[in-house]
């Protein structure tokens, strides 16, 4: 939680944001590009720190078979008879079983929540900016690992899928999505009633995702929607999940101020005023926001997953270290 009570000087807010050429609110290309440079630091570091033994972020390279096929050949004693092909079998008379090599590249995909509930900041990025500043850096990675990158994008505006493909064609693909998808999802998200569509992403991605990917899920996890966490558990079973969260600091706890003032905050559906003043509002906000955040951590730990944090009030390589990689 520290993380999210970090705040920059304005002088800080614009050198970030004149280094990234952002404003902070619309993602662009170039901004995403600048992660390229950052992969050797990321590399750097993780050398000097290698992950302590089973908890670190890569728990091993393949998750199920992890392998791809190679060719048929006669069955043999001691061959799993799981791999016996029996429509081969059936034509040739001879029992036959598949042979399967390992993929030496891995299928990666960044998933990416562009939902109304994304389209807010109080400080420096908007969350939608920052998911996608977060899932570049993290494409950038996984080619640098020699993996494929692929991508499911979603917003109210409807969402891309973009297939794992190698080296910086691959990231380049992702950046292009992200870039259209986040900046009609500013666009358009006034004119939805802030369902989170999450969820649907996930479902597509039980039928995109082979045994073995990695997936990275970037959102605030904001949807109440039961699903959500239906489909975690089916990505989990087949696939390694690595989820992040978006947050921002005035979603923890409300401003402090010098006197009686009116904040007014909606959820899409409700509309509430509340004085950041009054200390019993204050302290109910951070409470309720708190317990919320536990919630979201319990359910990932049920499923085995750490789940990390990443604050859109600061810039994402303040805070990368201890968490990506």
């Amino acid at each position: 939680m520290s993380a999210l009570r970090t705040v920059l000087s304005p002088e800080l807010v614009t050198q970030w944001l004149d280094t990234w050429r952002s404003d902070g609110i619309h993602v662009s290309s170039h901004e995403l590009m600048y992660y390229r440079s950052k992969v050797n630091a990321f590399q750097r570091f993780r050398r000097l720190h290698p992950p302590p033994g089973p908890s670190g972020a890569l728990l091993s390279k393949f998750k199920g078979r992890g392998m791809e096929f190679d060719e048929f050949r006669h069955y043999q004693a001691g061959d799993d008879i799981r791999a016996i092909d029996w429509r081969v079998t059936a034509r040739t008379g001879t029992p036959h079983t598949k042979l399967f090599r390992e993929e030496r590249e891995r299928p990666v995909f960044v998933v990416v929540d562009l939902s109304d509930s994304m389209q807010f900041g109080s400080q420096l990025l908007f969350k939608s900016v920052q998911a996608c500043h977060l899932a570049a850096s993290l494409a950038w990675l996984a080619v640098a690992r020699g993996d494929r990158i692929g991508a499911v994008i979603t917003s109210q505006h409807g969402h891309a899928e973009i297939k794992p493909q190698a080296r910086h064609h691959g990231v380049m693909q992702v950046i292009h999505h992200l870039v259209e998808q986040q900046q009609l999802a500013m666009t358009n998200w006034q004119q939805h009633h802030h369902q989170n569509v999450f969820p649907k992403a996930l479902e597509r991605l039980q039928q995109l995702a082979r045994p073995g990917s990695i997936i990275y899920l970037i959102s605030d996890w904001l949807s109440d929607d039961p699903a959500l966490w239906r489909h975690c558990l089916a990505l989990q079973r087949h696939c390694q999940l690595m989820p992040f969260t978006i947050a921002d600091p005035l979603e923890l706890q409300l401003p402090q101020v010098t006197e009686h003032t009116s904040l007014e905050m909606t959820d899409g559906e409700q509309d509430v005023v509340v004085d950041p003043y009054n200390k019993h509002q204050r302290h109910a906000y951070a409470h309720a926001q708190q317990q919320r955040m536990q919630e979201v951590l319990k359910q990932w730990q049920q499923l085995g997953c750490p789940l990390r944090l990443f604050s859109a009030a600061d810039a994402l390589e303040n805070q990368w270290p201890g968490e990506l990689l």
